[in-house]
């Protein structure tokens, strides 16, 4: 990929940019992360970027432990039954067995090991007495490092939870992101985690409320348009992309 080679810094930044407005003109705002509503079972989106108390913060980390793998909307059947049984509190979760929080998270698909990576996370939040308020003292490198060493959460759940939950400026990479910006040609396929994150973390300035909407856009175009099979004549981002098919007679 030649031409991208050629590409001052400043055109990059340009480019991420560019994708960001084209992507949120097609889309609209997606208002992540997305509550939910304990009286319909249902997420709600439009929220403001940071939450507004602790029990939303610990819904958001213990949402993206369970997302991992698996549709959101299986999230949402596991979170309304936590949320039922009035176990969606840090002392509560803590104290319940494992058997009862299986038998509650089903719909999120691999319960046995998610329970397991709830629990390593609420005995790590333990150790700060379950205080939002003490993990907002700790700066976010070294935060992000805590929440690695939790056996269970990778750098897509940690960072989910320091942005979304923390309101920490910090991009979230996830195979979404791979995909679209490698068929873009912007990204090399063979980049790791840490390397896309830094390439946005250079290539687009925003602030936390951006990082959080440019994120929140990529996984809706993933889903809805650039799938495995992408559903290239109907791309916001056709006209940017290497990755467009050759037409018959061109």
């Amino acid at each position: 990929m030649i031409w991208r080679i050629r590409k001052s810094n400043r055109d990059m930044i340009s480019e991420t940019s560019k994708i960001y407005k084209m992507l949120l003109r097609h889309y609209g705002a997606q208002g992540w992360w997305p509550v939910l509503n304990l009286k319909t079972g249902l997420s709600v989106y439009g929220r403001s970027v940071k939450p507004l108390n602790d029990s939303v913060m610990f819904e958001i980390c213990i949402g993206a432990i369970l997302t991992q793998n698996v549709a959101w909307k299986n999230v949402e059947k596991s979170l309304f039954q936590l949320k039922k049984q009035g176990l969606l509190t840090p002392r509560k979760l803590a104290t319940a067995d494992n058997a009862t929080i299986t038998s509650l998270i089903k719909s999120s698909g691999y319960y046995n090991q998610k329970a397991l990576k709830i629990k390593n996370f609420l005995a790590w939040f333990s150790t700060f007495n379950y205080s939002f308020r003490r993990l907002n003292k700790i700066d976010t490198r070294t935060l992000r490092v805590e929440l690695l060493s939790v056996k269970g959460i990778g750098p897509e759940t940690a960072d989910s939870i320091l942005l979304y939950a923390m309101g920490r400026k910090i991009f979230v990479v996830d195979a979404y992101t791979k995909r679209i910006f490698a068929r873009l040609g912007i990204i090399e396929e063979d980049w790791n985690y840490d390397k896309i994150q830094q390439f946005f973390h250079e290539k687009f300035s925003g602030d936390v409320s951006l990082y959080n909407e440019y994120h929140a856009l990529i996984v809706v175009h993933g889903k809805d348009c650039c799938k495995s099979i992408p559903d290239c004549a109907n791309c916001c981002l056709a006209q940017l992309c290497k990755n467009q098919p050759v037409r018959p007679g061109l």
